[in-house]
This record gives structure tokens, C-alpha cells and sequence, in this order.
């Protein structure tokens, strides 16, 4: 009898899609596209900030050229510029119609860069959760047209 009662009800509850429902309640994440383009001096991801919540993915598409996702952090020999419990990441080098998901665990501001086309400004910037968030992060040891792209695209996104 014991058997039956929970059978039927696990059975009512993938009929009616009930703990789907509950499930996409509790664990809800979004992925979010960032489309990396170019060749040479037009390279660059699409869009250059991008806003989600911790727990969100971030798929990155290569669409053209040789690229990478590599985190602005002393492991991958720059200054640090993520939250401090975020791991560094790197997604080695990717060609055209390469796919890479980054989870954003923490809460903060996360700058990442090309490492072909970085000197060129090939720069991006996840921001998870409040801006707020965010501190102030080293300038020594950025390039000049890295600092003033993501200074430009991050207020430009603000103020949309």
C-alpha cells in the first residue's frame, strides 16, 4: 500500500509538471551570450559589460579570429581585478565557432581580456549582482586603452 501511494504520487507529480515548477524556482540561472568578434584592431566582445546574478552562465561565441577569456587576476600574470573569492579563469585559446561557459559565483565586478588583442582593448566586464560591489581596482600595470574602455563602456551601460 506504502508503495503504491508514493508511486502515484511521484507519477502526479512528473505528469503534471509540478516539480518542474519547483525546480526552476529554486535553482533559476540565466545564460547570458557574449559574442567575441574581430580579427585584429576590431576585436572585441559583444557586449563589453554585461550585468547577471551570481549563479548565472556566461556563454562566450567566438564568431571570428583566434581569441581568448582570460581573467584579469596575478595567476594569469596581471593584476587582479575580480572579486576575491572568484577563481581565475582562462578559457585558452578559441576559433571560430568555439563555445565557452563561465559560472559567476561570487558577487562583485569581473574584468577579463583577450590575450592576443588585449593591448588593443579587447577587454570585457561582467558585473554580478549590485555595482555596488565593486572596489576599487588597481590601475598600475593596465594598459591606458584598457582602463579607458572599460571606464567608457561601463558608464555608458549604467546610464541606459
Amino acid at each position: 500500500m506504502k508503495f503504491s501511494v508514493l508511486t502515484l504520487l511521484i507519477t502526479l507529480v512528473l505528469i503534471t509538471g509540478w516539480g518542474r515548477v519547483i525546480a526552476s524556482d529554486v535553482f533559476q540561472t540565466d545564460t547570458v551570450t557574449v559574442e567575441v568578434k574581430g580579427t585584429d584592431a576590431d576585436a572585441r566582445f559583444d557586449p563589453v559589460v554585461v550585468a547577471v546574478n551570481p549563479g548565472d552562465v556566461i556563454e562566450f561565441i567566438v564568431r571570428e579570429g583566434l581569441h581568448t577569456v582570460t581573467a584579469y587576476h596575478p595567476t594569469n600574470r596581471r593584476p587582479k581585478r575580480i572579486p576575491d573569492l572568484a577563481k581565475p579563469f582562462d578559457s585558452g585559446l578559441m576559433e571560430q565557432g568555439d563555445q565557452w561557459f563561465l559560472n559567476i559565483k561570487e558577487e562583485g565586478v569581473y574584468d577579463y581580456f583577450c590575450l592576443p588583442h588585449e593591448k588593443m582593448g579587447h577587454v570585457g566586464r561582467v558585473i554580478a549582482g549590485s555595482y555596488d560591489a565593486a572596489i576599487d581596482y588597481p590601475e598600475e600595470g593596465m594598459p591606458n586603452v584598457v582602463l579607458q574602455k572599460l571606464s567608457t563602456e561601463t558608464e555608458q551601460f549604467l546610464n541606459q
